[in-house]
């Protein structure tokens, strides 16, 4: 994920809780990106009505995201 997104930002301070969003990690072309990657990588399709902020705040969430699709 890190090397397909444009943030200037340190990926060591980035954890499973690291506010992705409100640090503009993932803006709207990364989101576009992010999810393209894990409809590939994970072979699952993500709804337009999952992409809203409470599934990819963070790290975390996204995992959640993915994990229940994959359920």
């Amino acid at each position: 994920m890190a090397s397909n997104l444009q943030w200037s930002g340190s990926w060591a301070d980035v954890d499973d809780d690291y506010p992705l969003l409100e640090r503009r990690v993932i803006d709207s072309l990364g989101m576009i990106t992010l999810i393209t990657l894990l409809e590939n990588e994970f072979s699952i399709d993500i709804d337009d009505g999952e992409v809203v902020p409470s599934n990819f705040r963070t790290i975390g969430d996204i995992a959640r995201l993915v994990e229940s699709k994959r359920a």
